[in-house]
């Protein structure tokens, strides 16, 4: 018979020593970086109670019954509430104080103040089936929901993990109601409960894995992420732009390139300071960032120049697009320390379709053009126009020409 094979105190003491094992890690996880990694807290408590509570499962042929039987179910629902939560936590949602008590007291009063829960091993079954497949269902449930706003790789698979565990745990309770199982070692014996207990060493082995994996690729995601982002302004760096601009233009799809360069920048940090300077960055990044249209790119290029690239807008769009963005910079209202400080941008713009998908020459010519707006007294928005005598010189040596009235000259 299975049950004569499978070991239940066996299993308990192996899935002590595993648990124990990777709380210690989670322990070490949460020490490291308390701010980021708060949910390895939850889940190294949730480990070490499971350990407890595998102790005293495994302790039954010899140990007190209230002990074994009580406070072991009872920390055993504790140690699903307590992974719960770290769920919770790990996706930045609120976690119920209630619903983590929730599972530990009906298990605890139904098993001392309900005699058919206390002196029947199969009602105890159902009971704490009931609890551990609920817990095991949300986790589940939590996970898969977070899948498209943080698609971490073992997302899927740490959902799959909890969703079938909850789903085979649950059959436990038709199994306890149709096949009830006599105890010996003062325990259930039977085939079926035998199996029910190595699924859920094997769950408990997986769910301690996929913990330690999101926590990895959370890490890795976030190292990714901050290499491509501007660390004063949030918005992305010049690298990443550039890295997403290649793959814009190697479609050849329509699109506009626009380069915004504050106007008098030095005078502000020289007259307010640079943490006003700063203040005018981050509020600029956020007034364009705000404006965007979806699919656009928008990067801090270096210092107080940034660039924005409009695809499929045609330089007469692109330059309606940017004078309404230059209207909403001029109308910003920014204060430091009690002083006013204004702002405004100037702006200068190239299309693929007049200049072509390469971005050096495309980057020219806005550049050629803000230079243009620039030397036309700032705050101004100017396209880059070819001249048809000088478009073939331009194009061999891929650098603008500024026209004496201020017209770039790509």
């Amino acid at each position: 018979m299975i049950e004569d094979v499978i070991s239940i105190s066996t299993l308990m003491i192996c899935t002590f020593l595993a648990t124990t094992v990777v709380g210690i890690f989670m322990l070490q996880v949460w020490l490291t970086d308390r701010r980021h990694a708060a949910a390895a807290g939850y889940w190294c408590l949730s480990m070490w109670v499971g350990s407890l509570c595998t102790i005293l499962f495994a302790l039954r042929p010899v140990g007190p019954p209230l002990l074994t039987v009580g406070l072991g179910n009872a920390l055993g629902a504790c140690g699903y509430a307590l992974m719960w939560a770290g769920f919770r936590v790990f996706d930045r949602r609120r976690v119920y104080p209630a619903v983590v008590l929730a599972g530990p007291l009906a298990w605890s009063l139904l098993y001392l103040l309900v005699p058919p829960v206390t002196g029947d091993v199969n009602n105890r079954i159902v009971v704490i089936s009931v609890i551990i497949t609920a817990y095991s269902l949300w986790i589940g449930a939590d996970i898969w929901r977070e899948r498209r706003t943080e698609p971490l790789p073992t997302r899927v698979l740490a959902a799959f993990f909890f969703l079938s565990h909850g789903i085979i745990y649950s059959l436990r309770i038709p199994m306890a109601i149709l096949a009830p199982a006599p105890i010996e070692h003062g325990t259930a014996y039977s085939a079926w409960f035998a199996i029910f207990s190595l699924e859920l060493f094997a769950h408990t082995i997986l769910a301690a894995v996929a913990m330690l994996v999101l926590i990895k690729e959370r890490g890795e995601a976030l190292y990714r992420k901050a290499s491509r982002t501007d660390a004063l302004t949030g918005i992305a760096n010049r690298g990443s732009f550039l890295d997403d601009m290649q793959k814009r233009l190697a479609d050849r799809s329509p699109g506009t390139l626009m380069i915004f360069d504050l106007d008098r920048f030095k005078a502000i940090n020289d007259t307010h300071g640079h943490v006003a300077g700063d203040i005018v960055l981050k509020r600029f990044s956020a007034r364009i960032s705000a404006g965007l249209e979806a699919n656009m790119l928008f990067c801090r290029f270096g210092g107080e120049e940034f660039a924005l690239y409009a695809p499929g807008h045609d330089i007469a769009r692109a330059e309606q697009f940017a004078e309404g963005l230059r209207r909403e910079v001029e109308a910003l209202a920014i204060s430091n320390e009690g002083r006013d400080i204004a702002v405004s941008v100037s702006i200068g713009l190239a299309d693929v379709a007049t200049f072509g998908t390469d971005f050096d020459r495309l980057h020219s010519a806005a550049d050629a053009a803000l230079y243009a707006a620039k030397e036309g007294g700032r705050n101004q928005v100017m396209r880059a126009v070819p001249t048809a005598g000088l478009a073939d010189l331009a194009e061999r040596m891929r650098a603008p020409v500024i026209s004496p009235v201020g017209i770039a000259i790509g």
